[in-house]
């Protein structure tokens, strides 16, 4: 096996060759030959043809008995065989056969059994069960796959991939995909998607009625959002065949919505976010639409369209108001939204915090790994605004999950920790998420993520002096920023270029900045201040001195206006002392003006 022989293989396929020497060389064979799939994979045709000629020595009964066993795997119960044979041999022939089976140690009782009252046996090795199982017709297969189904979902198996591969391969393909579909469920509530997507395609394979087709694809559709693998034929499918309101229809209307999103084509985006105007959600779907109301505000923002986002959202606050008394999923979403907007579009990331910490309830009612992420996602968010620092690192760096389980939030988290870093100085330790927020991006081909990176990347690198690297970064950022972040990219980019020497540029992009800003009513990620700042800096730089004290004034007036909405001492001095263009707008201001 050469380099192949880690000790992993070399444990198995010695273990798998049960002391015979003759099986080990095939195997080895097998391996060597690349046709060894793991532990999974099928006997040599050599090694299976000598187990068989093994088991043909037993009696008759004998091999029947280990036949139905095999049935079930490695392992089985004495009355799942009676079961599989029901009609072919008598109940206490079949435990008499398997009591001389134990007897020759052919199968082994097991200790504990997985099902209480139930007699769990093993084979002895797994080259007994695959010789067996492979002398089985394809009908014997069939039905006892079917009665093997049938018995384990009598006994409450747990496992719904057990059952639905029992039933599928018994001819209930129905069935199968009932289960499949439970266990695409399952993947999703443990944030698994891709593993969710997968069982839920098993499940379509089955050719299942149409309702049941109908909730597969829904399920397909949800965990695609996450894996960046949104099937937008699906998608589709599912806005035909879905009732409107109902929860599939929700879930293909969020995945057509982000696939949308993600090809740019933002006018059929936001024609789609009409289709939520007056609907009546089905019971258990107001969190799904919620979950679209939530989505649409957040694609109106990035593209600029703040006014129509907040608009929205003010269509969303009433559908909360009308739906969600009852379901907690659909307030879930509600306060997602204003945790995310709160701070850009109504310049008050005191409210967003609120609407991040009543997450909290949320996640006691309902769990939810997910909701936990959001919870501490947009809570570090808004107190990064808000200059709480060493929390916001320590809830970011204790998120359970990798970045892609919350979706398009995912680079989210990354930015603000990187950003988080940033302002305290930690700069390798920003570049070191920048990169790999850029290297997502690229993977994924996903223009906003990789532009983050890039922006975040330069702002470390001009405050570590290197401001050749920041404008490199900066270049490519400004190409794909969405519009929401374009006027905190121009700021950077105004700011290392009056480092640079370049008053007249670092003016010119400060201004196309603050014009964006009056365009679209606000600033991405709460850089509103930020942007001020450099306006009014690119001024004096200039030599335009009065224009610059009157910058620096609407941008201590910006900063005071929001800090009058922070009650708690705590936030407001944090805000205003640790957010470091607050701290210098504040301290400019004192400077230009008050003297």
């Amino acid at each position: 096996l050469g380099d192949r022989a880690s000790s992993d293989i070399v444990e198995r396929l010695a273990r798998q060759a049960d002391g015979n020497a003759f099986y080990l060389e095939e195997l080895i064979r097998t391996a060597a030959e690349g046709k060894d799939g793991g532990k999974d994979a099928a006997l040599p045709q050599t090694v299976l043809a000598m187990v068989e000629t093994r088991l043909a020595r037993l009696p008759f009964e004998a091999r029947r008995v280990l036949r139905a066993a095999g049935v079930f795997g490695e392992v089985c119960w004495e009355d799942g065989v009676i079961a599989v044979l029901d009609g072919i041999m008598p109940a206490p022939i079949v435990a008499e056969w398997v009591a001389r089976l134990v007897e020759h140690e052919m199968l082994v009782v097991r200790p504990d059994s997985r099902f209480p009252g139930e007699r769990e046996l093993a084979f002895r090795h797994a080259l007994l069960r695959e010789g067996a199982y492979a002398t089985l017709t394809d009908d014997d297969r069939g039905l006892g796959h079917r009665r093997a189904g049938d018995w384990l979902e009598q006994r409450g198996e747990a496992n719904p991939m057990v059952l639905a591969g029992h039933l599928e391969r018994g001819g209930e393909g129905a069935r199968a995909a009932r289960h499949y579909l439970r266990a695409a469920q399952q993947a999703i509530q443990v944030l698994d998607p891709q593993a969710a997507m997968a069982r839920a395609a098993l499940g379509l394979a089955c050719a299942p009625p149409l309702e049941l087709r109908i909730a597969l694809l829904g399920v397909r559709c949800e965990g695609g959002q996450a894996t960046h693998q949104i099937p937008m034929d699906e998608a589709e499918e599912l806005l035909r065949l879905a009732p409107p309101g109902s929860v599939p229809w929700a879930q293909g209307l969020f995945a057509y919505g982000v696939r949308l999103s993600l090809a740019g084509r933002f006018e059929e985006r936001f024609a789609s976010v009409a289709w939520l105007d007056n609907i009546t959600p089905a019971p258990g779907a107001a969190g799904w639409v919620a979950m679209n109301f939530t989505s649409g505000t957040f694609v109106l923002d990035l593209v600029g369209r703040i006014a129509e986002g907040t608009a929205l959202e003010a269509t969303f606050e009433r559908f909360i108001r009308t739906h969600a008394d009852q379901e907690p999923l659909a307030w879930k979403w509600w306060h997602v939204a204003r945790g995310l907007r709160c701070s850009h579009a109504h310049d008050d990331p005191w409210a967003g915090l609120q609407h991040s910490a009543a997450l909290e309830p949320i996640y006691d009612a309902i769990g939810g790994e997910l909701t936990l992420v959001f919870m501490r996602l947009l809570c570090a968010k808004n107190q990064w605004y808000l200059g709480a620092f060493a929390p916001a690192v320590q809830a970011l760096e204790a998120v359970p999950v990798a970045d892609t389980a919350a979706g398009i939030l995912g680079t989210l988290r990354r930015f603000v920790l990187a950003s988080l870093y940033t302002d305290r100085g930690e700069l390798a330790r920003a570049r070191a998420v920048a990169a790999e927020i850029i290297e997502s991006g690229r993977a994924h081909k996903n223009r906003q993520e990789e532009a983050r990176g890039r922006w975040v990347l330069a702002e470390a690198l001009r405050r570590d002096g290197d401001l050749a690297g920041a404008e490199r970064e900066l270049e490519v950022a400004l190409r794909i920023a969405v519009p929401l972040e374009q006027p905190g990219v121009r700021a950077t980019l105004s700011v290392v270029r009056l480092a640079q020497g370049r008053a007249g540029e670092a003016l010119a992009a400060a201004e196309d900045a603050m014009a964006r800003i009056a365009a679209m009513g606000g600033c991405g990620l709460f850089r509103g201040a930020f942007v001020r700042l450099a306006h009014a800096e690119a001024l004096h730089a200039t030599g335009a001195h009065d224009a610059a004290r009157d910058a620096i004034a609407r941008a201590r007036a910006y900063v005071l206006a929001v800090a009058d909405k922070i009650p708690d001492p705590d936030y407001r001095a944090s805000f205003l002392e640790q957010v470091p263009e607050n701290a210098r707008t504040l301290a400019l201001a004192t400077a230009w003006l008050d003297r």
